[in-house]
């Protein structure tokens, strides 16, 4: 066999094998990836590694990118298939991709959201995706050092890892080469994970036995973990594509944030912390130019960025005496001026309000009643607000409404996909509720209220949204038959 070892002008490297005696090619690495296993097809092999396809001698060959003429005939190849970026980070599409304008940690997405305004919600979706094995899992969409986007299915409390194949519409599940990838005990709301560039194959998943670095070979179906010890207490974060952190527990009596360095990740430090304020699991944490906020029901862990080093401090703010935070209606308020507001009750005053984070001497704001809000976005009962969450609203939803409006993912065009649930009691009292509600959920746009899918779901604000060439699928641990989906407009 010849070896063909090819450097591409973008970067990426490929090594080929040819027979001499029949002057085939076959791919043996793309990227670092492979060699690609017998279940993909050629077609599928061309797609992902974006190789010349074509038909010879009765029979469909690969030939390297690279080449722009058979070297059997002499005839001009077809054009290979054209990398496309598309990435979705779970839990809500945000993350630290490059086009990402929001703010990681809150329910925002970087993919504009709209849906045809004649969509019903008795109508059948689009589209529809098998579901993977039973499961609570999260959705990944990325490159993953390929030409194309993948879907991954996450399931963190097993350790699981599935891809989807979209000639075969079916979930294949990624073997480890070395060590399996351990479980995480933490729920929904306080999983994440980072990533540092969506288009390579390498993120980092919190564990109940450390932080697991992944690199995965979707060529092969299989991945590789290095593990740095301790017990995860929240979601990773990727500081500007330098450093990722999380925080951990060590024991009994330690813990603190761990800081990797992406470019050389056996360069590890641990910034220590007193362990009781580890106590609590901490929600999806909220990252911006300078800083990033753990919240737990305890108080808020904060990394700051102030001098011009670079150099981070570290320190765990409790709350102030009676407030108790409500994380259940949804992401802090991030106000116009950039601030973020945190919803809680006043367990002295026996009230709702709103409290400025990372500050020594917070500012209170008291509201009527507690709002769902996404980040921008928030509702009081059905009624969207204009304004700051705890001022009333001029035009009020009916007080004897009978249904409660949640903002689950808000986008940069202004949308917000919502539930509607039925219900005429307290909306704390909702949360405690195990019944199944008759849920419906819609795309409020600026210009029309799009109400596109309904069903019978226990715990409906955990449906989970995303977005995969470009449709729209919802996912919730109650299904049993499929994904549904919807095909998005072009904004």
């Amino acid at each position: 066999m010849e070896t063909w070892d090819l450097d591409y002008p973008d970067g990426h490297s490929e090594t080929w094998t040819k027979d001499p005696g029949t002057g085939a090619f076959r791919l043996a690495q793309y990227n670092g990836l492979g060699p690609t296993q017998d279940q993909y097809s050629t077609p599928e092999t061309a797609e992902l590694v974006g190789a010349r396809l074509c038909r010879e001698a009765n029979a469909t060959v690969l030939y390297p990118g690279m080449f722009r003429y058979s070297p059997l005939t002499g005839a001009p190849l077809p054009e290979p298939t054209r990398a496309h970026q598309e990435s979705w980070l779970p839990p809500f599409g945000g993350g630290q991709t490059p086009d990402f304008m929001g703010m990681p940690g809150l329910r925002q997405t970087h993919v504009d959201l709209a849906l045809p305004k004649t969509l019903r919600s008795q109508q059948d979706p689009s589209v529809s995706l098998p579901l993977p094995p039973p499961g609570d899992y999260h959705f990944l969409v990325g490159n993953l050092s390929s030409c194309r986007p993948s879907l991954l299915a996450i399931e963190p409390r097993r350790g699981l890892l599935y891809i989807f194949r979209d000639p075969q519409q079916q979930w294949v599940e990624l073997r480890a080469k070395h060590q399996l990838l351990p479980e995480s005990s933490l729920k929904t709301g306080h999983w994440g994970l980072a990533c540092p560039d969506p288009g390579k194959q390498a993120f980092f998943l919190p564990t109940d036995y450390g932080l697991a670095a992944l690199d995965l070979d979707i060529l092969d179906f299989t991945y590789d973990l290095r593990l740095y010890p301790g017990r995860c207490v929240g979601p990773p974060v990727c500081f500007q594509g330098k450093n990722v952190f999380v925080p951990i527990t060590l024991g009994e009596d330690k813990g603190g944030l761990l800081r990797i360095d992406t470019a050389n990740p056996s360069r590890v430090e641990q910034l220590d912390l007193p362990r009781e304020s580890l106590a609590e699991p901490f929600t999806t944490a909220l990252v911006d130019r300078r800083q990033v906020i753990w919240l737990s029901r305890l108080g808020q862990l904060i990394l700051k960025f102030a001098d011009i080093t670079g150099k981070p401090t570290m320190s765990f703010l409790p709350w102030p005496a009676g407030f108790q935070p409500c994380f259940q209606f949804g992401s802090p308020y991030r106000a116009r001026d950039g601030v973020l507001w945190q919803l809680g009750f006043d367990q002295q005053q026996g009230r709702y309000l709103y409290m400025t984070l990372a500050s020594a001497q917070p500012e209170r704001q008291e509201t009527a009643s507690p709002r769902f809000g996404s980040g921008t976005i928030n509702f009081a009962l059905e009624t969207q607000l204009r304004s700051h969450p705890w001022l009333d609203p001029e035009n009020v939803a009916d007080p004897g409404s009978r249904h409660i409006v949640a903002p689950l993912l808000e986008s940069p065009n202004k949308s917000a996909f919502c539930v509607r649930i039925p219900w005429n009691q307290g909306a704390e009292s909702l949360f405690n509720s195990n019944a199944k509600h008759a849920a419906e959920f819609a795309l409020i746009m600026q210009d029309a209220d799009v109400s596109f899918f309904m069903r019978k779901l226990t715990h409906p604000w955990r449906m989970r949204a995303f977005v995969y060439h470009r449709h729209l699928y919802l996912y919730h641990p109650d299904f049993d038959q499929s994904i549904p989906g919807w095909e998005l407009l072009s904004c």
